[in-house]
């Protein structure tokens, strides 16, 4: 039966492989060494050995061995990521590329399949309109003069593989706000520092917007046609099963929850790639948590969820058995970042990543 996998990585700052550059940047290089760089509130540490670290990125990539791979983090310009697949992939993958920011969304297709892949953008609303003008309020804001408006910084990925005459696959490579905010330590919070705690629970609205405006595009592609529609969603979402203090304290959502949809419409309702098993211990980052005294949190935040026509096996798409998880050993093959030293040139990323294979 034939296959396709399909994989997501975010790939941590790879704008930093650049020279931290953009307007300024000059074709074709990739410069030995990076000095560091400040951008807004983000330090990019420096980093000796440039090609280096470009080898630990591409080893993880060429090790997924798959078709298709969602890149988050990626550098802000389509051909820098061209120069890096030429560079350190051997020119083996076509790239595509959503709108260019210091955080960009790629996607690298394999040439085996890259003729019948495209990418597309949703034709109602326009590609401008779809993510942007999405109201919220700020935390505590009720006034019509208190209503915002939110945009997706990193415009979603949309692919379309199409492997034979009436059999389609749809994905999309998103990566969502994150949840950085003033409030950055233990003690505001004890101290209930209102300010800090408000601007945290209003970079969630804005997260929640995100998700509303993403979701409301899947229910129109999933409802379209009246057909069984194969669709994936998959990439760094910034959340995951652990519930952390806001959260908890505040009864805020989980933002994949709003993801996923409603039990109550089960045509429409999205369910991870991974099995139970494999989801009750998958992990793929991990940080300090500066809310629970700076504790070492490992979580699942980059995700493959699939449709309705794929898990309720009325479309073209299968998941194959079991072959949803964590790509561990082919990440860990190409990472020395084992000590305290927590060194960027020493690991491929800060995300590990995730992969599943399709049979059609």
């Amino acid at each position: 039966m034939p296959r396709v996998k399909i994989a997501t990585f975010n790939i941590e700052w790879l704008a930093a492989v650049f020279g931290g550059k953009w307007a300024s940047w000059d074709p074709p290089i990739i410069p030995a060494s990076f000095p560091g760089a400040t951008l807004g509130d983000i330090a990019l540490e420096p980093i000796a050995d440039v090609h280096a670290l470009c080898r630990r990125v591409a080893g993880v990539i060429s090790g997924l061995d798959a078709q298709i791979i969602g890149l988050q983090e990626a550098p802000p310009l389509r051909a820098q990521m061209e120069l890096f697949v030429a560079q350190f992939l051997g020119g083996e993958y076509v790239v595509h590329h959503s709108n260019a920011r210091w955080q960009s969304i790629s996607a690298l297709v394999h040439r085996s399949i890259a003729d019948r892949v495209t990418a597309w953008q949703p034709d109602l609303p326009g590609p401008g309109a779809a993510w942007s003008n999405i109201p919220y309020y700020p935390w505590g804001g009720i006034a019509a003069a208190d209503r915002e408006e939110h945009a997706l910084y990193r415009h979603p990925l949309l692919l379309s593989f199409t492997p034979e005459a009436g059999k389609e696959l749809r994905v999309m490579v998103l990566h969502t706000k994150s949840k950085f905010s003033r409030l950055k330590t233990l003690a505001q919070w004890e101290a209930r520092e209102r300010g800090a705690i408000l601007d945290a629970l209003t970079t969630r609205a804005k997260l929640a917007a995100e998700i509303r405006r993403v979701r409301e595009f899947l229910d129109r592609q999933l409802s379209a046609d009246g057909a069984p529609r194969s669709f994936i969603v998959m990439g760094d979402l910034n959340d995951g099963p652990f519930a952390e203090l806001l959260e908890r304290e505040f009864l805020i959502r989980n933002i994949i929850d709003d993801l996923v949809g409603s039990l109550l419409h089960p045509d429409l309702h999205l369910r991870h790639a991974m099995t139970p098993e494999t989801l009750r211990t998958a992990t793929t980052t991990r940080f300090a948590d500066p809310l629970q005294g700076g504790a070492i949190v490992e979580e699942l935040i980059d995700h493959i969820l699939v449709s309705p026509a794929i898990w309720q096996k009325r479309g073209d798409f299968r998941v194959r058995a079991n072959s949803c998880r964590v790509e561990a050993a082919v990440y860990d093959a190409h990472n020395d970042d084992t000590g305290p030293q927590r060194r960027r040139e020493l690991r491929p990323s800060d995300h590990k990543p995730v992969s599943v294979v399709l049979n059609y």
